[in-house]
């Protein structure tokens, strides 16, 4: 109730362009929804209703019935003279129906050319009442014998003006519920079109940019200056600035990897003729400094890698390769490899096909991928190749420890390592995964990381054919 009381929260409100469109789009529903009555009721035609007669309109109406009698059988005068008698019908029209249509009479001065064959269409209606129709009020019937034949009277009021509402009154209650539904679910559907499509679609395009697609962007309407059209902007506004941020940070590594190659050349130099005079006691010590020296290169070299993957102008070599050119050196390479741990890889056959990549990049992201399952297997890895009619689909799969389902999400992140992982025995940043990861994205490829049981990592790899 405090929100509703903040005079801040009401200006803001009331300034709201979506508030007045709201408001404009309530009322434009009211005059559809009494435009559709009205129409409604002309196509209808005109209506009646009844309620019971009583009171001083019942009094009148056998005041008017006596006098009618009078005139007929006292002072002779026709019917027709006695509708038409000045007193009488002054104020109203006189109207007496008859079985036979023919013999029915009504006062001559309906100017207004009034409707009156509702009335016949009552039947034997018996009971006096007060039957309203859009233009006229009429009381009765009321039996009367005149001249041996037996009418229904009716005393006629004419209305200074339609009763349009009336009229809408007396439509069919489906009629309304029908005028109420038509535009309430149109214009409700319009307006929820307009202001939800560009809400799914900044929220689209929201998920999008969290998954990594920094160029993606909301797109704008020029036309639209509501406080949508504004979140749209602001979104796309900030969207260029994160991607800025990030693409900064992202050349600031690279910078500095590229600069620190400089100095460790040097050292490395420095390093192999320091080797070559020194005494023996000192070998072991610059033998340490050349090993530490080649792991600070190599990461240097997957930060540069990692660099230049991620951005999006990074042109591959792509050329046709056999898929067992691609992978048969590879996976000897890893059998060898897995021997050394006292551990086993096993594969199926590689199926006879043909791919269109950058077999470079291709082999180093598979072999990154499968050199860790190696590392982390307990004494088994399977290397399964299977296909279908629109990709090729790699598993990789070790009977390790696994990783928690909170960190499967992680996995290919740059920098990032599971806790099992981050022993210093085991080495590494946490780029290799993350490497393989953007190689295969720029082949337009898939990476999946699941647990399988009873323990183990499964990583999917799916590559378009």
């Amino acid at each position: 109730m405090s929100f509703w009381l903040n005079k801040t929260n009401i200006k803001q409100v009331l300034s709201s362009r979506l508030f007045y469109k709201a408001f404009a789009g309530f009322w434009l529903t009211i005059v559809c929804i009494f435009l559709l009555l009205v129409l409604f009721t002309r196509l209808q035609g005109e209506l009646l209703d009844n309620d019971p007669l009583h009171g001083r309109h019942l009094d009148s109406l056998n005041h008017l019935k006596r006098n009618i009698v009078r005139l007929v059988e006292n002072k002779n005068r026709t019917l027709q003279e006695a509708v038409d008698h000045p007193r009488l019908s002054r104020h109203s029209m006189i109207l007496l129906v008859h079985d036979n249509v023919d013999k029915t009479v009504s006062t001559e001065n309906n100017d207004r050319n009034l409707n009156l064959s509702l009335l016949n269409d009552l039947g034997d209606q018996n009971t006096p009442s007060q039957i309203r129709t859009e233009r006229y009020i009429a009381y009765g019937p009321l039996d009367i014998s005149l001249n041996q034949d037996a009418y229904r009277l009716y005393q006629i009021r004419q209305l200074p003006r339609p009763m349009l509402f009336h009229s809408i009154r007396m439509l069919p209650a489906w009629m309304k519920l029908l005028a109420v539904f038509i535009p309430s679910v149109i214009l409700s559907v319009f307006l929820t079109i307009y202001l939800i499509t560009p809400l799914n679609t900044l929220s689209r395009s929201a998920r999008r940019l969290a998954q990594g697609e920094l160029n993606v962007r909301a797109p704008t309407d020029s036309q639209r200056k509501d406080e949508v059209g504004q979140l749209i902007h602001d979104f796309n506004f900030m969207a260029d600035k994160l991607t800025h941020s990030i693409q900064a940070h992202k050349q600031l590594l690279a910078d500095v990897s590229h600069e620190l190659r400089t100095p460790l050349t040097r050292l490395n130099l420095a390093n192999a003729m320091a080797q070559d005079t020194a005494s023996d006691a000192t070998q072991s010590y610059l033998a340490r400094i050349e090993k530490e020296s080649q792991c600070l290169d190599k990461m240097l070299a997957d930060v540069l890698t990692l660099s230049r993957l991620e951005y999006t102008d990074h042109s591959l070599t792509i050329e046709p390769i056999s898929l067992s050119s691609l992978l048969q050196e590879l996976l000897l390479n890893a059998k060898f490899e897995a021997q050394q741990h006292n551990k086993t890889l096993s594969n199926n056959a590689i199926p006879d096909l043909e791919l269109s990549c950058d077999a470079i990049l291709l082999t180093s992201a598979i072999e990154n991928i499968t050199r860790n399952a190696i590392k982390y297997a307990n004494t088994h890895i399977d290397f399964d190749i299977a296909q279908n009619a629109e990709s090729l689909i790699i598993c990789i799969k070790d009977d390790g420890q696994g990783v928690d389902d909170s960190a499967l999400a992680e996995l290919g992140n740059a920098f990032y390592r599971t806790d099992s992982a981050r022993a210093r025995q085991t080495g590494g940043i946490g780029l290799g995964l993350a490497i393989a990861k953007r190689a295969l994205i720029a082949h337009y490829g898939d990476i999946q990381f699941t647990n399988h049981q009873p323990h183990g990592l499964t990583v999917t790899i799916t590559l378009p054919l």
